[in-house]
């Protein structure tokens, strides 16, 4: 079941206005609209609106008059006033003595009422039934608004869109200098007052909530700074340096609604999951890391043994779907700069057929900025000054590295079926360089990313080293990495089980603690660590193994990475990887919903996900103390149940373990006594 179908599920049980999305009745008359237009009354030059949201531009002249967003589920209006974008532009002025330009502290601030507007434009987009972006298969409708250009040589457009039966509206500016290099510091595309609003998250690119969570807003980019104070919403980009001549520069925002109780869940499937470059889904993939490879080379022997191997035992014996075996570091010559060595002389051509016949294919690692320790060293030197460099590494942002570095992309994908990539390590350094058509390394890869999507649309894109837990990384990235160290030991038990408590207390610490809307079913993990170079986890204890698989899978991550050295696995191990595996992806109409539920591993407290759609609620809890322990919950408040939602629900695990009750109920505690270490899972169907 994709998200879209979860999301008509959820239509279908009338949830728009009482529970997840649908248009209300009437105005919420608790809280008063958040502006006294009545829209109603007023004529507009231009309307986007779908059942749930409406988008009404007011003219005047050759200038804006005013733009309202009304949310029709929550009967309440916003005016978002005739200076709805403004760009803050540094002065300058040539310095006598040094005969350069020399950037003064002082700014002025270009507003939309400043500008001359052209004609507002209204185009139908019609949905694509085979889109892979979800919301591009439904119908829409688009606003156009340019601007004449200013003496100064710049162009703006501004835009708008609505897909039917999205609680949202994206609103977007176009800036395109043409006169030199644009020292725009600041891009404002959102400036409106709004009630109760304050910022989701402590971390760069959190979203903005308002209304008492009726409202959600933010620019779409994880460098995003979306404030709230005083009762007014901001969402803008900052940028150190120029925006570059002749190179046209999009920031985007959105704007939606959502019943107070489902904010997460509206934001997370109705939004994020709609807008995501590539659909969540199932990627089940073996990492060559701490195996075959682990800082030095292997070879295409080593290489294809693995994939008969994992294709064999999961694929053939078990009917496990494989998706990707993915070649991390060890695979170039660092002599070079992103060429093979001669341990693999035929590249991974003959690797992709063995996959293939798996119904896989070869991923490979990749780093920007050119890995680590001494390869790094080596590439460096390799390159020998012919590429772009900074304080990290090569510079991406660089013309002449990112042509190499695409072109390298881009072979991969042609020349060895690669269908994904590990990208590991972005500089976040803004810095122009001459004849870049980039701000930073982060606006080319999302450049680079864009274009390789487009050689092969199905492409998985992990982005690690580098990325935090701002939801807006995934219009452009499937995954990103979940912070801290590759693996570590914290906590009580074995070895196993201080690293599954040290990886699910960065999962928390990192990303659900600092990112509240943050979408932990997108996050590398590093998931099942088990071989035969992985400090301290070459051996299992006990059912220390099954516990990992199981709460891997059980987290809801669409990045299923096994780290396994297969020669390790027993019959009966490699039977509890498939059927968790085979679970997974047969429940991922479910587990994208997943959230986290329970306290802080690293204080030993219980913790785990939780999952709903109409279908079933899934519930994965881990007790990290070697102490039994006991947790309460109650459904409706666990599975967050929107209203019309099924209240009793028949408990089963498809682990075996033994339940607290057969049943569970809406409005009803039930209490589970978890022995130490314990990992449980919990399918609870509607009654």
């Amino acid at each position: 079941m994709t998200s879209s179908k979860i999301l008509t599920g959820l239509l279908s049980l009338g949830m728009m206005g009482t529970g997840v999305l649908c248009a209300a009745s009437t105005p919420d008359a608790a809280n008063a609209p958040a502006s006294g237009a009545n829209v109603s009354s007023q004529q507009a030059d231009g309307v986007l609106a779908n059942d749930l949201v409406e988008l009404r531009v007011q003219t005047a002249g050759r200038k804006l008059a005013n733009m309202i967003f009304t949310d029709k589920l929550n009967g309440r209006t916003y005016d978002l006033g005739p200076d709805f974008f403004s760009l803050v532009i540094a002065d300058s002025e040539p310095d006598e003595f040094l005969s350069k330009e020399v950037v003064k502290e002082s700014t002025h601030v270009l507003r939309a009422s400043d500008l001359a507007a052209g004609k507002l434009t209204k185009t139908d987009i019609p949905g694509d039934p085979k889109a892979r972006r979800l919301v591009e298969r439904a119908n829409g409708s688009r606003l156009t608004l340019p601007f004449a250009k200013t003496d100064s040589g710049l162009q703006l457009t501004w835009w708008a869109e609505v897909r039917e039966g999205h609680p949202y509206v994206r609103i977007g500016l176009t800036i395109l200098p043409e006169q030199g290099s644009l020292p725009a510091r600041e891009i404002t595309v959102l400036d409106f007052a709004a009630p109760e609003a304050e910022v989701v998250g402590s971390v760069k690119g959190a979203p903005v909530v308002a209304a008492g969570r009726r409202l959600f807003a933010g620019v779409e980019h994880p460098l995003s700074v979306n404030e709230a104070d005083k009762g007014r919403v901001t969402a803008k980009i900052k940028h150190k340096t120029d925006l570059p001549n002749r190179a046209a520069t999009t920031v985007s925002s959105v704007l939606g609604v959502s019943n107070p109780s489902q904010l997460r869940r509206t934001f997370q499937l109705a939004y994020l999951n709609e807008e995501r470059a590539r659909p969540y889904g199932a990627f089940l993939n073996y990492n060559s890391w701490y195996d075959i490879g682990y800082f030095d080379p292997y070879d295409e022997k080593a290489a294809m043994n693995v994939v008969q191997t994992f294709g064999e035992e999961l694929v053939r014996k078990r009917g496990v779907v494989l998706d990707s075996f993915l070649f991390d570091d060890g695979w170039d010559d660092t002599q070079t700069l992103w060429k093979f060595h001669k341990g693999l002389p035929n590249e991974f051509r003959d690797i992709r057929k063995l996959a293939e016949s798996y119904g896989a294919a070869p991923g490979v690692w990749f780093s920007p900025w050119g890995g680590y320790g001494k390869p790094k060293e080596n590439r460096l030197a390799a390159a020998n000054g012919k590429f772009e460099t900074n304080e990290s590494g090569f510079a991406l942002a660089g013309p002449k590295y990112y042509d190499h570095f695409r072109d390298m992309c881009l072979h991969m994908i042609r020349e060895n079926g690669i269908n994904h990539f590990k990208l590991d390590g972005t500089s976040g350094v803004e810095r122009l360089i001459p004849g870049s058509k980039f701000a930073s390394d982060f606006e080319a890869i999302i450049n680079l990313i864009d274009g390789l999507r487009k050689e092969r649309p199905d492409l998985y894109v992990n982005l690690t080293t580098g990325t935090w837990a701002s939801p807006f990384w995934f219009g452009i990235a499937d995954s990103i990495w979940r912070g801290g160290w590759d693996h570590e030991f914290i906590g009580e038990g074995s070895d196993r089980n201080q690293w599954m408590t040290f990886r699910d207390g960065q999962i928390y610490a990192n990303n659900v603690a600092v990112s509240p809307l943050f979408p932990i079913n997108s996050l590398m993990t590093h998931g099942v660590i088990y071989t035969k170079r992985a400090r301290n986890l070459q051996k299992v204890e006990g059912n220390d193994l099954t516990n990992e698989i199981w709460s891997g899978f059980g987290s809801g991550t669409q990045m299923q990475e096994m780290y396994i050295t297969p020669s390790l696995l027993t019959q009966p191990e490699w039977d509890t990887l498939a059927a968790a595996a085979k679970w997974a992806r047969n429940n991922e109409g479910t587990l994208v919903d997943t959230h986290w539920v329970g306290g802080d591993p690293a204080k030993l407290d219980v913790y785990g996900w939780a999952a709903w759609s109409p279908e079933k609620g899934i519930l994965t809890l881990r007790n990290p103390s070697s102490v039994p322990q006991t947790w309460s919950f109650e459904a409706a408040s666990v599975f967050e149940l929107p209203v019309g939602a099924p209240l009793r629900y028949k408990l089963s695990s498809p682990k075996g373990d033994k339940l607290p009750v057969d049943r569970i109920e809406a409005g009803k505690p039930v209490s589970l006594t978890l022995q130490p270490y314990e990992v449980v899972v919990l399918e609870a169907t509607p009654e």
